[in-house]
């Protein structure tokens, strides 16, 4: 079996190559069964993260998300052809564009939240203790932190 050859060669000791791996699985994953829906990983991200933020702009999605500002155009593009999302002139600052999720980027992201549930208990994330996640966040904040510095 492919995947005992693969285990068998190269054990993953330090922390930052797990994270790689499970990151790029993780990945993988997610985009395998998004396609489902015409969707990829960052333009589901982009829904969800609209959906959390109010009046959330194209520039602050990018740097919320920690992409690139070409990357995180590509992907809104797309979510506007596709019906998902829709830039308006904020009420707040008429110089400012926000996005915003039409009803089908509202009704989408059920189906976002059990695609990333069922990764989660599959690979065995929700029999660990909400401690252990905690403490992940605490570190991806300090990750964060070291490169602002």
């Amino acid at each position: 079996m492919k995947f005992e050859r693969v285990v068998e060669s190269y054990t993953y000791s330090r922390f930052g190559e797990i994270l790689y791996v499970l990151h790029k699985n993780n990945r993988k994953y997610l985009n395998n069964s998004l396609s489902e829906y015409d969707l990829n990983l960052l333009q589901a991200m982009c829904i969800l993260t609209i959906d959390q933020k109010e009046d959330v702009s194209q520039k602050e999605l990018t740097e919320m998300l920690y992409l690139t500002k070409s990357g995180i155009t590509k992907a809104i593009n797309k979510l506007q052809e596709e019906g998902f999302v829709v830039k308006e002139r904020s009420q707040k600052d008429n110089r400012k564009f926000v996005l915003k999720l039409t009803q089908k980027g509202k009704d989408i992201i059920p189906k976002l939240n059990a695609i990333n549930n069922e990764w989660e208990q599959k690979i065995g994330l929700t029999e660990l203790d909400d401690s252990f996640i905690e403490t992940l966040k605490e570190m991806t904040y300090k990750s964060i932190e070291l490169n602002l510095e």
